[in-house]
């Protein structure tokens, strides 16, 4: 829930500044910057997910690293849960590659008007 958040705010922070500073293919800037933002969660998520595949000495999972601890959380921790993160993550990342080059297919329209 924290990333989401921590996402939201730099994606308005981003579009604030691209406004301010009269960029006109801003929809494209933002789309971009959640989608590194997406493709670098789901690395993380993915290295998570591997992670708990390896047999631990201590017959446990943890997270692996802070930034799929700040989108899983502390509840339930299973390697479901883990997959199931890292498969929706994949899903959100080609969504927002296909919403990307819209944009810009679009924008590139828009300014040969």
């Amino acid at each position: 829930m924290l990333f989401l958040m921590m996402a939201g705010l730099v994606v308005a922070l981003v579009l604030f500044f691209l406004k301010r500073i009269g960029a006109r293919n801003y929809y494209s800037a933002v789309t971009l910057v959640l989608l590194f933002a997406s493709v670098l969660s789901t690395v993380c998520l993915a290295q998570n997910y591997t992670e708990s595949l390896i047999p631990a000495a201590n017959d446990g999972i943890a997270i692996s690293n802070s930034l799929a601890y700040w989108i899983i959380g502390e509840d339930r921790w299973s390697r479901e849960l883990f997959k199931s993160y890292f498969d929706g993550s994949v899903y959100v990342s080609l969504l927002l590659l296909l919403l990307y080059l819209g944009c810009v297919i679009q924008e590139k329209r828009h300014t040969q008007k």
